[in-house]
């Protein structure tokens, strides 16, 4: 059964799935997920949480990487797909109260959860919480204020996007300032998977990040955790 939490992410898994392998889909995923682990630096050999990592095609790419993996989701039905794509823990649970120990992981994420979270600010305690002292946690967010939010507007009457509060830049920085010393990025500057996207998307994002940085869709958080030794 699904926990139940103070979630509002109300699609179901098969569909939510599904929309991976649509030319959005697969563009957005791919930009997402180099942006993610750029953030977070090598994770090889590290212990690595997925907070929300619903049918595990991030825990997938973790694992590519060398990272040992858990991932939390509250939807069992996520979770059984996930099953098929990664050999790393899955647990049944939400990430306003997470059940792992303080200190258990040397990185943690969370992609597009606090979007849905009733309570952003109590996810992002329970995810520095699980994080070791040096560790990092990197959070992303999708800005629906940029070209693509504009670009897409009629897509938010209609789930999952009808349900989400999107996090801006200022309301990020905001809720993971008081865990460590955070940075801020943005990348993903087409609206949609325009034709041959995959030939000039390098240099959009190239020239996004040097005339815009701030106007990318999806927006990622760092924040570093203090180490033993910091005052």
């Amino acid at each position: 059964t699904t926990v139940e939490s103070p979630s509002r992410w109300t699609t179901p898994a098969g569909v939510y799935d599904a929309w991976f392998e649509r030319p959005w889909g697969c563009y957005a995923t791919a930009a997402e997920h180099r942006m993610l682990l750029a953030a977070a630096g090598p994770v090889a050999g590290a212990a690595v949480l997925d907070a929300g990592c619903g049918t595990g095609r991030f825990m997938q790419r973790l694992e590519a990487e060398g990272a040992d993996v858990i991932g939390v989701d509250r939807d069992a039905d996520a979770l059984a797909i996930a099953r098929t794509r990664t050999t790393g823990a899955l647990l049944l649970g939400d990430a306003h109260q997470l059940a792992l120990p303080d200190r258990s992981v040397d990185a943690a994420f969370a992609g597009s959860v606090c979007a849905f979270a009733s309570g952003p600010a109590r996810v992002f305690a329970e995810l520095c919480r699980a994080v070791s002292p040096g560790g990092r946690v990197v959070v992303g967010s999708p800005d629906r204020a940029r070209p693509w939010g504009c670009w897409n507007r009629r897509q938010f009457g209609s789930a999952p996007w009808s349900t989400a509060r999107f996090l801006d830049r200022r309301a990020l920085l905001g809720l993971g300032a008081a865990h460590g010393r955070c940075r801020l990025q943005a990348g993903l500057y087409s609206p949609r998977a325009l034709p041959m996207i995959e030939r000039w998307s390098p240099v959009l994002e190239r020239l996004g990040s040097l005339l815009a940085p701030g106007l990318g869709a999806f927006q990622v958080l760092t924040i570093d955790i203090p180490g033993p030794t910091t005052r």
